[in-house]
């Protein structure tokens, strides 16, 4: 039987969060379908597999590298440049090739692909109004910043109205009602996943330390994290912070350092971790931390808690419901944030009513339900093409 033929479109991976979303829609997909991956980076499946626990090297799926060995190419698969342009210049791409494909699905946000397919978003960066809500997540804006995104899009012949003709797929409800808001439409809720295994350690066994899984850089806001735990320390609780980092801003990790180097007894940078390390780290710990409020989701979030630990998180944004409705973990201010992590330590009882009601909310991010459900929903998105 003839196999229906699938493009994933996702401009490049550099390790994240949303590369992972991606990895495992190719995981899910490739033995029903015949996929084809749209992306301008070279992919080394190998290495995606180490990442994000996929099977993917020996798999039939194709890879289809837009301007390849071209000067477009490599001014492209830059890192962290250049995303308004990459977006559209790999949607533009595909409309030209539309008619080889039953579907597409954009893996990374809103995207016109020229004839009604899927988008997973994220969080919204690219279509009409997107400009409103980038405060929400600390994004820069300005005149100019408009001016290029709105010119890129145009230039590169994108379509509102295609975009929005598209099913539409997100990682929270709380990024729904930011979909809603700014473009009027629907959105399937789909949480990513959490494929990092994770040793099963004893809570006794586990170190009275903290752990913060993130790119080192200023809107996790990192230096807050510090200040929280140091205030925890100094109500006379011996405990301490590792930063799990993959990434950095150059100077903004700098400035970490230098904290560093002056509580190093207590603070810790640990970057570029293995995921076996991580694993390890993460499962050593009692306790997480994450400090951004307004999160879409928050995959190393999730982590925490699939590898057992209490962990603390704001109380606005996706992230929030990671953990549920468990009102001792939320906080709004480092104030606060403060006053209830102390609360749990001085509390043996309640940290094993916490470790049980996390406990359940495992079994929601796992990729047995992501992939199941994707499939679902391509199937009926194939049955009204």
């Amino acid at each position: 039987m003839k196999k229906n033929k699938i493009a994933i479109l996702f401009p490049a991976f550099w390790g994240g969060g949303a590369e992972a979303v991606a990895a495992w829609m190719l995981q899910s997909l490739m033995t029903d379908y015949d996929l084809t991956l749209i992306t301008f980076t070279k992919i080394d499946f190998e290495k995606i597999d180490r990442q994000y626990g996929t099977q993917l090297a020996n798999s039939k799926v194709k890879i289809l590298v837009p301007f390849n060995n071209t000067f477009i190419h490599r001014l492209l698969d830059r890192k962290y440049t250049l995303f308004t342009v990459r977006q559209h210049l790999l949607a533009w791409y595909f409309r030209r090739i539309k008619n080889s494909f039953d579907l597409a699905i954009s893996a990374f946000n809103e995207m016109d692909l020229g004839k009604p397919g899927m988008q997973y978003i994220h969080y919204p960066l690219f279509g009409w109004g997107h400009e409103t809500v980038r405060h929400v997540m600390g994004y820069p804006d300005s005149f100019a910043r408009r001016l290029y995104s709105r010119a890129s899009a145009l230039l590169l012949g994108y379509s509102d109205k295609r975009m929005r003709a598209n099913l539409t797929i997100t990682n929270s409800y709380w990024t729904a009602g930011i979909i809603n808001k700014i473009y009027n439409i629907e959105s399937i809720v789909l949480y990513p996943l959490v494929s990092l295994s994770t040793p099963d350690i004893p809570w006794k066994n586990k170190e009275n330390g903290f752990i913060y899984p993130t790119r080192i850089v200023p809107e996790k806001k990192i230096g807050e994290a510090i200040n929280v735990v140091q205030k925890i320390r100094k109500n006379n609780f011996d405990v301490h912070l590792h930063i799990l980092s993959p990434s950095a801003d150059v100077h903004y990790r700098q400035q970490i350092l230098d904290i560093q180097k002056e509580n190093s007894s207590w603070l810790f940078i640990d970057e570029n971790l293995n995921r076996e390390e991580l694993a390890k780290m993460m499962s050593g710990h009692k306790y997480g931390v994450h400090m951004k409020n307004n999160e879409p989701f928050g995959i190393a979030l999730a982590e925490m808690v699939q590898a057992g630990c209490i962990t603390f998180v704001p109380l606005i944004g996706g992230q929030s419901e990671i953990v549920g409705n468990i009102p001792a973990l939320k906080f709004q201010t480092d104030d606060e944030a403060v006053e209830k992590i102390c609360a749990v330590f001085g509390n043996p009882k309640l940290q094993t009513e916490l470790q049980l009601q996390l406990s359940a909310r495992k079994n929601i991010f796992t990729p047995e339900k992501f992939c199941i459900s994707l499939v679902s929903l391509v199937n009926k998105a194939l049955e009204n093409i």
